[in-house]
């Protein structure tokens, strides 16, 4: 397994969404050791649409040449589902890469000596009325598929909806954090075995 992380990072050194300006570091561990190998700034811009970021998505891609495992503060939507089928493992961190590259390594080599999992079977999305669903995701939480709850609710929360209820064992991490940052409302009930959450789209004035 070929010992090189891609990081993306703003100008403090630390990562940074993907949307953000930045630069991508490829960093190689020889003797022990992490080094940059190369670095390329990288800035998305949105104005050519969804053809125009796959586009500038592709020549960031060529650039870090056989790189697979690609690590961000945040990765959402569309450039996530891109790098995800350019076949990258994705890592968010908030951090320095010295601080966190010895434990991606790790965790990449341990997954890589596990038996290849069964294909990840998504939870059923159900539509209970006119822009209204609801969703389980405690199977997908506790059975540790591979596939994320970030790939099943990110679809329905970026498109048409009044609200979408969720059972979970436990509150997504990158959910709450959208949730704090006010791009929607949510309503939490704890359960005896779980967590229900109704999510609506934020309120206008």
């Amino acid at each position: 397994m070929a010992r090189e992380i891609a990081v993306f990072v703003g100008e403090n050194g630390s990562t940074a969404a993907l949307e953000e300006p930045g630069k991508v570091i490829v960093y190689r561990r020889q003797k022990g050791k992490w080094q940059p190998v190369s670095e390329t700034k990288f800035q998305l811009d949105r104005s050519s649409g969804m053809a125009g970021v796959r586009q500038q998505l592709t020549a960031m891609i060529e650039l870090v040449g056989l790189c697979r495992v690609f690590v961000a503060r945040t990765v959402s939507g569309l450039l996530y589902k891109e790098l995800e089928q350019a076949g990258f493992s994705i890592w968010e961190f908030d951090g320095r890469p010295l601080e966190f590259l010895e434990y991606v390594l790790i965790q990449e080599e341990l997954a890589a000596r596990q038996p290849a999992p069964l294909k990840a079977v998504a939870p059923a999305v159900v539509e209970t009325g006119p822009g209204c669903y609801q969703v389980s995701l405690k199977e997908l939480q506790q059975s540790g598929s591979g596939l994320t709850s970030k790939q099943v609710l990110q679809p329905l929360l970026n498109g048409s909806f009044y609200h979408v209820e969720v059972l979970c064992s436990h509150i997504p991490p990158w959910l709450e954090a959208e949730w704090v940052s006010g791009r929607f409302d949510c309503n939490v009930e704890r359960l005896a075995d779980g967590v229900k959450l109704v999510i609506k789209k934020q309120s206008c004035g």
